[in-house]
């Protein structure tokens, strides 16, 4: 018995809190993609579900900030009368952000990334990121 010897079981994942869940699923996503600066997982409102920047970036604006350009891009497309997107790629001198909208809006991904980061790579990642999700929350 593990509590008789004073070890810790790891828990089975399916038995894990969401919220660690969550947290794994972008340690993950990290050790995956080369150049990641940060990740996070926002909410229909831009609010911030999950995160893993490091950085001094005030993770609530980051969240608000680009679910609101993935909901703005959206509404561009929709008065041009054309579907999607589903992503937004915006390129700086020296990295990349990339937003996902995920679960039909309900969640927003964001990846922060280094210039040099290949965004194949993000998609594929980001694509099995948002399978994990709608799994662990439901949606």
């Amino acid at each position: 018995d593990a509590a008789m010897f004073g070890t810790a079981v790891r828990p089975e994942r399916k038995k894990e809190r969401p919220a660690a869940r969550l947290q794994s699923l972008l340690t993950a996503f990290q050790g995956r993609v080369d150049g990641v600066r940060g990740v996070a997982i926002a909410d229909k409102s831009g609010l911030p579900v999950s995160s893993s920047f490091t950085t001094r970036a005030n993770v609530l604006t980051v969240t608000a900030m680009a679910t609101m350009a993935i909901q703005s891009s959206q509404r561009v497309y929709q008065n041009l009368a054309l579907a999607g997107p589903n992503e937004v790629v915006m390129v700086g001198p020296d990295s990349t952000v990339f937003v996902s909208s995920v679960a039909q809006g309900a969640l927003s991904v964001i990846v922060v990334l280094e210039g040099f980061a290949n965004l194949g790579l993000v998609r594929i990642e980001v694509e099995r990121l948002s399978r994990e999700l709608t799994e662990i929350l439901g949606l």
